[in-house]
């Protein structure tokens, strides 16, 4: 029962969790300051992390694993390999012929498994080990694709932030137009206004034609912004 809890999907923490309090914490961290040699006592000594594995394996969750993240072959695995042997050099193609085989396998032996049980039931088993067997070798050509699956799914992320990025780079510039637009409108209606204001002044000063092709620029400009 023990076992089933430690390899189940959402293990319970460990019983010792309740020691791991702020006060434990605290305390720990005084020792440490205090350079002393060996263990804490106690509570403490489950605060100092566990060494480093030194093998090739290391076991968590009731299970066993590899330090190198490396796709294990059948045979290490303890299964027979029915596909070409050579599985880290196949190629897509290879790969694609071998998985139609051991579907054609699958379909056969599973015909081969409903007619037995209609002959001899008793040995149902012999052929469920064979269709046990052609569903592991199945798997674990598909297990191939992971690190083509791997990049294809980081490149599509990359995409979709690139996406993103370009979408709201857009919008900035959309924003910052109209900012300058509205910016460049207020100035030029204060200028057209100011130029309105100071008419009768620069008819008496003799710069109302300079004046007026300065306010017809002005009005100009403001046409063209509203386009």
């Amino acid at each position: 029962m023990a076992d089933d809890l430690i390899s189940s999907l959402y293990p319970p923490p460990p019983p010792y969790f309740k020691y791991f309090t702020d006060d434990n914490v605290t305390k720990f961290e005084e020792w440490k300051k205090t350079e002393s040699e060996g263990l804490p006592k106690g509570e403490l000594s489950l605060q100092v992390p566990p060494e480093v594995p030194l093998g090739d394996q290391y076991r968590g969750y009731g299970s066993i694993w590899a330090l190198e993240n490396k796709l294990p072959s059948l045979k290490e695995l303890g299964w027979r390999q029915l596909y070409n042997d050579h599985d880290e050099t196949i190629t897509s193609k290879q790969k694609i012929d071998e998985l139609h085989k051991l579907l054609d396998s699958l379909l056969l032996n599973f015909l081969e498994l409903v007619g037995l049980m209609s002959v001899e039931p008793a040995k149902f088993y012999v052929k469920v080990e064979d269709l046990k067997l052609i569903l592991i070798n199945i798997n674990h050509l598909l297990n191939t694709y992971r690190p083509h699956q791997t990049r294809e799914s980081l490149i599509m992320l990359l995409k979709k932030q690139i996406e993103s990025k370009r979408a709201e780079i857009l919008e900035i510039d959309k924003v910052t137009a109209e900012v300058k637009e509205k910016i460049l409108g207020l100035v030029l209606n204060g200028e057209i206004a100011h130029l309105q204001e100071r008419r009768n002044d620069i008819s008496e000063s003799g710069e109302h034609e300079e004046q007026m092709k300065k306010l017809q620029l002005l009005r100009e400009l403001m046409e063209e912004q509203k386009k």
